[in-house]
C-alpha cells in the first residue's frame, strides 16, 4: 500500500527536483518555458553561433535564489 506515514517520511529527504522545457511557435512567434534546470539554445551557421534562450532554475544562481527564498523557499543542498 502507497500514501501512508512511512512513503511520505521516505520522500521527506528526496532531494530531487523537476526539470520540463516547452517549446511552442504561433505564426511567427515562438514561446519557451523552462523548470529546473532544463536548457533551450538556438543556433545558427551549423552551430558556430548560439543563443541561449532559457536561464537554468538553480538555487546557486543568486537570482533564482533570490526569487525562491522572497517566495517563502528553502534551500538545503
Amino acid at each position: 500500500m502507497t500514501g501512508g506515514a512511512k512513503d511520505f517520511e521516505d520522500k521527506k529527504h528526496d532531494k530531487s527536483g523537476s526539470c520540463a522545457l516547452i517549446l511552442m511557435t504561433i505564426g511567427e512567434h515562438c514561446y519557451i518555458c523552462n523548470v529546473g534546470d532544463s536548457r533551450a539554445v538556438m543556433s545558427q551557421n551549423k552551430g558556430e553561433v548560439r543563443f541561449a534562450l532559457t536561464r537554468d532554475h538553480k538555487p546557486n544562481d543568486k537570482m533564482e535564489h533570490k526569487r525562491i527564498t522572497e517566495a517563502g523557499g528553502t534551500i538545503y543542498q
